[in-house]
């Protein structure tokens, strides 16, 4: 049996036509897939940010020393948020979302506060005088937030939110090294 071309031609037609339609049906699918994969990466890279930033603040902040500020380096608070901004690449954090305070540590003695101070700038005037509050095993708390907003704003309606990290260290205040 001898085909002719006109045949040919015909389901050729009906071909190409069931493909643009397949094409049609499974590429908004696949476009909202790339795009969830594309947030998702974006979610996880902003909190990697801001875990990262709490604990690099919080370990500027325990470090022993005078820090970059002339402070002593737990009450040196431009230095503690400037550790916190130099770590959290492409991840806008405001100085207002990076909170520090100071306690005694997850088992406090009883009686005594917990909180021993709670902003920086409080404990500042303070440090390394007589009356500094700070004592051996007293811990920094540096806490950091930043906004996570989708790219396309308000799809699928999520519309963002807040990732939020707190990081604590033992501050290293008051060693003796000896003779």
């Amino acid at each position: 049996m001898m085909t002719t071309p006109f045949t040919y031609k015909e389901n050729h037609h009906k071909e190409r036509a069931q493909t643009f339609l397949e094409f049609a049906l499974v590429f908004p699918i696949v476009l909202l897939i790339t795009y969830g994969i594309i947030e998702f990466g974006r979610m996880v890279f902003i909190f990697a940010a801001v875990t990262g930033s709490a604990r690099e603040g919080a370990r500027y902040g325990a470090a022993a020393g005078i820090g970059t500020n002339g402070y002593i380096q737990y009450a040196d608070c431009k230095g503690i948020r400037d550790a916190v901004h130099k770590t959290s690449l492409l991840v806008s954090i405001p100085d207002a979302a990076i909170l520090i305070h100071y306690d005694r540590g997850p088992v406090a003695a009883p009686g005594s506060p917990k909180i021993v101070a709670s902003t920086c700038e409080i404990l500042r005037p303070n440090a390394g005088t007589k009356t500094d509050p700070i004592k051996m095993g007293d811990r920094i708390v540096v806490s950091v937030t930043a906004q996570y907003s989708p790219m396309i704003g308000g799809f699928l309606g999520v519309s963002g939110f807040q990732i939020h990290s707190t990081s604590a260290r033992t501050i290293l205040a008051k060693i003796n090294l000896g003779p």
